[in-house]
């Protein structure tokens, strides 16, 4: 199947013709839009998932991966909780 080839048009003067011509013309474009439909569903697929990204990040001890998102609002939780401590660990200094 040659997807580069250019379609055949019909021009006003030529609808007189036959029109098991004209079928057997549409049936033989038919795999060609298919086709092209085919490549249409995934270029739209790859699409949406590029504007909607999903970054993962897999713990070195986990075995599962998690979104990064999560994984940088567990770290900002940690960290926010051991400034808490430090603080506590000072004024008792």
């Amino acid at each position: 199947m040659d997807l580069n080839k250019q379609p055949q048009r019909v021009s006003s003067g030529e609808t007189d013709k036959d029109p098991q011509q004209l079928t057997s013309t549409q049936i033989s474009i038919e795999p060609i839009l298919q086709e092209l439909l085919k490549k249409l569903a995934s270029l739209e697929e790859r699409v949406q998932q590029l504007e909607n990204p999903q970054l993962m990040y897999k713990r070195p001890t986990c075995q599962e991966h998690e979104k990064l998102s999560d994984s940088l609002d567990y770290l900002h939780n940690n960290i926010e909780g051991i400034k808490i401590d430090l603080l506590k660990v000072a004024k008792a200094v």
